[in-house]
């Protein structure tokens, strides 16, 4: 192609605007270098691209070809740009996770739901993991959020934000009940004759109900340890043992009656569950996703 995108450029507006001077001032170029411009693309072409008379300018039949060529190339030129623009604004980004499974279950996937749906863009990995794991990750920045258990362990980069305050109960299906009741008559004690479901030592909520079970001086006769609350939550389902859960994440099961919460003579605290980063990195992505937390946590979303 002999002639330039300017001299075509120059063309178009003049066409445009059946004017000169009007062009001029939209290429913020002289008036005698549009009309040179266009002098030089006629005779480029060969071919007459303007009728001129008294009152302004007129598109010859190849002038009209030309400004209807030029307007389609130009409109998609215009779109192509729009769309890199539009595609360079859009962010790639990744969220690293960590969270227990029931948190998953219960409170994470909730939000994941509606922050998918606003930034499809984004990649977010999400891993099983205990609450001590959670936080030593986030202090290694291997991972940018980590939904969990309040911990004592005070780590200063680590900003902690409760969502929601949990109790912990004791269920077991009501067919373990009946059968404990015939085996053990009376006042039965669950914990010395029962089959107690717990998760394993790692964990901070076995931490904190061994801390309950020392301080009412209660040393279960047999522990069956499980590295998972929603494990432990169909064992004893299906009659295995007398599970440690949140009372808060098996309402389900209860109202069902497939579990049957067990009357205790001691008292669990309520306990903390929320969220927690490492204050020394976050990135834009992780803001956009702490603002769908507290916008749900305002909704009342678990």
């Amino acid at each position: 192609m002999q002639q330039s995108l300017t001299q075509y450029k120059t063309f178009y507006e003049v066409a445009k605007s059946e004017n000169v001077s009007k062009a001029s001032r939209i290429l913020l170029i002289s008036q005698p270098a549009v009309s040179k411009s266009i002098k030089k693309l006629e005779d480029s072409l060969g071919v007459k691209l303007f009728d001129r008379t008294t009152v302004g300018l007129n598109l010859t039949a190849e002038g009209k070809l030309l400004y209807e060529s030029l307007t389609t190339a130009f409109n998609h030129i215009n779109d192509v740009e729009l769309k890199l623009k539009t595609f360079s604004n859009i962010n790639f980004g990744h969220i690293r996770i960590g969270a227990s499974q029931s948190l998953i279950k219960h409170m994470l996937m909730s939000y994941i739901s509606i922050y998918a749906r606003e930034y499809p863009n984004i990649r977010l990995s999400v891993t099983t993991m205990h609450t001590n794991k959670c936080f030593e990750k986030l202090t290694e920045k291997k991972i940018d959020l980590a939904f969990l258990h309040k911990n004592s362990i005070n780590y200063k980069e680590i900003e902690y934000v409760s969502l929601l305050d949990i109790h912990y109960c004791f269920v077991a299906s009501k067919e373990y009940i009946s059968y404990f009741s015939k085996v053990f008559k009376g006042d039965p004690d669950y914990f010395a004759n029962g089959n107690i479901l717990l998760l394993d030592k790692k964990n901070t909520t076995r931490e904190y109900i061994d801390k309950i079970f020392e301080v009412n001086k209660i040393i279960p006769r047999q522990i069956m340890e499980v590295n998972n609350t929603e494990t432990m939550i169909d064992f004893a389902k299906n009659g295995v043992g007398i599970a440690c859960v949140v009372e808060e994440f098996v309402q389900d099961e209860l109202d069902s009656k497939q579990l049957v919460k067990l009357p205790i003579k001691f008292k669990i605290p309520k306990y903390s569950v929320g969220y927690a980063y490492n204050k020394t990195n976050i990135s834009k992505e992780l803001s956009d996703f702490l603002s769908v937390i507290n916008a749900g946590k305002k909704q009342n979303i678990k």
